[in-house]
């Protein structure tokens, strides 16, 4: 990503930072999320949404838009 994105460790580094910040987020909805949508519907939503993370970031867009996926 570096040399493709012509950026630094540091910049990349915002990748895992951006991610760590999405897990503690996502831990304060978790039962919320289980509640209202059941097991199964929460599954298929979290699927659902890395597919569409990941489909984004295969895309190869400008480094923000990978950093947010």
């Amino acid at each position: 990503m570096e040399k493709q994105y012509d950026i630094g460790y540091a910049i990349v580094s915002l990748i895992f930072i951006t991610n760590a910040i999405g897990f503690i987020t996502a831990a304060f909805f978790t039962d919320f999320t289980l509640e209202k949508l059941g097991r199964a519907r929460a599954c298929m939503l979290s699927e659902a949404m890395l597919i569409v993370g990941y489909v984004i970031i295969a895309c190869t867009p400008p480094f923000p838009v990978v950093v947010i996926a």
